[in-house]
């Protein structure tokens, strides 16, 4: 006897219902952040995280219920015995279809509203600064408050730490996962290193901004330094900066970005992460000469290392602290000095504020309560009319300095300038003097140049904030150092007085 064979549409199960709803909420969310990626301005690979990883996410998902829905059914038939041929159909006299539908329309309506809100916000979100410095790395604290103090505060995280391309993108999305595990089993590593090697070519990210030929001619830069007596002496110091590059007058490679420009090329091997320590340096002229310079006192490279990088010289290797600069406590300090948040008529304000920055404290709480009584502690043992006359500016003082720490120092992540490096400075980090140390030499015995008025003039100098009472030459001057050392500064590089130990 032959057996009916019962028509039953796939529609009629709940999961079915889900499983479409959530497929067409994800093709909502992708049709609309699509068009928001190809109608909005710049490259972010986080926001094409949202649009093609989390919307397709959600589609498959949807479509993988559906298909469990059809397994769930063909196998309850076949228990039953019975020979289902399931269809697509819509069928208005099923009850059970109809019950389905509705859920199905109601669900769907509500789920494209929601995913696409949610979708959108989240796709808002990882456009932002705060997704990258605060909602997913807690651990970038201190990155985080640094960038939002620095020059490039309105510049997004992935415009330089990932950049435009798909490469770059496949790195920090598996970096990413790094991380991830990193800050869920609390084993990343404190300071956060550095990711000198993962950041891709400067020509690739802050050469589309800033064009090193048109970096021409001087700028003159003013510092205002204050000494370590009762007094806290002023002495500025104006100079006349060779910032250089392609001078559209003269046509010449000049200046400081002469190292970026034109046929020349600077190539240097460093024997440390940090690039701090460079004993081989490698001159490659407009006309196809190479020089090679060595310094004798470091370990000397082994070319045979497959490992080893002969790395070319860009603008990272100078600039390399653009938007996260850890300010050494004397420099803050002389700012402070310079705009009266700090008042120079406290007696050895300078000295008492760089003991209570440059203490080692255990946490921020810790380092508050040791900051905010240790100047009154101070000047009421050792100054104690100071104490009483200048306790205003005592306070101001001390909210200064815990401002200054709250900026610079992060104690939990044993990070602040001593770990920063600041290849742009001659204080607390070697910073040019890293080739430019007066020992790298070539075959012949020349030296890499160690005068000053290859990168400045020094046009005014001296014991005063007011510029009419410098001495001042726009030819230069030859430096006077603000401390009678007669000469010595000629034979040592600063860093051997200004260390990272001292602050400044």
């Amino acid at each position: 006897m032959h057996r009916s064979v019962i028509r039953r549409t796939l529609f009629r199960h709940p999961l079915a219902a889900v499983g479409g709803a959530l497929f067409l909420a994800g093709g909502a969310l992708f049709v609309v952040l699509l068009m928001i990626e190809f109608t909005g301005g710049g490259e972010n690979p986080y926001r094409s995280l949202v649009t093609f990883v989390i919307a397709p996410f959600i589609i498959t998902v949807g479509f993988g219920l559906f298909l469990i829905s059809i397994w769930l059914q063909i196998r309850a038939a076949r228990k039953r015995g019975e020979e289902v041929r399931f269809n697509l159909s819509i069928d208005p006299s099923d009850s059970g279809y109809m019950k389905n539908l509705r859920r199905f329309l109601g669900l769907t309506a509500a789920l494209v509203v929601i995913v696409i809100y949610s979708g959108t916000k989240a796709y808002e979100a990882t456009d932002s600064v705060t997704f990258c410095g605060e909602t997913c790395h807690v651990v970038m604290e201190p990155q985080s408050v640094t960038y939002h103090n620095s020059p490039h505060a309105r510049v997004p995280c992935v415009e330089c730490h990932i950049g435009p391309g798909a490469s770059f993108w496949v790195k920090a999305k598996f970096d990413g996962v790094r991380q991830l595990f990193a800050t869920s089993l609390n084993s990343f590593s404190r300071p956060i290193e550095t990711p000198v090697h993962n950041l891709r070519p400067a020509q690739e990210t802050c050469e589309s901004c800033h064009w090193p030929r048109q970096f021409y001619g001087e700028k003159m830069v003013a510092h205002t330094y204050y000494r370590t007596d009762e007094e806290n002496s002023p002495w500025t110091i104006n100079l006349l900066v060779k910032i250089g590059g392609g001078n559209p007058r003269t046509g010449k490679l000049e200046g400081i970005h002469w190292h970026m420009l034109g046929e020349n090329r600077v190539e240097y091997v460093a024997t440390d992460e940090k690039r701090q320590y460079i004993p081989w340096v490698r001159q490659i002229t407009a006309s196809g000469d190479t020089i090679i310079y060595t310094n004798s006192d470091l370990e000397q490279p082994d070319f045979e290392d497959p490992e080893l990088e002969i790395r070319k010289f860009d603008c990272m290797d100078c600039h390399n602290r653009p938007s996260h600069l850890f300010t050494p406590p004397a420099t803050a300090i002389n700012l402070a000095l310079s705009a009266r948040r700090i008042s120079p008529d406290l007696p050895y304000i300078r000295q008492a504020g760089l003991d209570l920055l440059n203490a080692e404290y255990a946490d921020r709480e810790i380092a508050h309560e040791a900051i905010g009584s240790g100047l009154h502690i101070y000047y009421g043992e050792d100054y104690p009319e100071t104490a009483v006359s200048h306790k205003a500016q005592i306070d101001e003082a001390t909210q200064t300095l815990t401002a200054i720490y709250d900026e610079n120092f992060f104690p939990e992540m044993n990070t602040d300038y001593r770990v920063r490096e600041n290849n742009l400075s001659h204080f607390v980090n070697d910073g040019c003097f890293r080739c430019h140390d007066g020992v790298m030499s070539d075959a012949e015995g020349n030296t890499i140049s160690t005068d000053c008025s290859t990168c400045h003039l020094i046009v005014a100098q001296g014991p005063s904030e007011n510029l009419d009472d410098l001495e001042s030459s726009l030819s230069g001057l030859d430096f006077q150092h603000p401390e009678d050392i007669d000469e010595a500064w000629k034979e040592m590089k600063c860093t051997e007085c200004h260390d990272s130990e001292s602050g400044y």
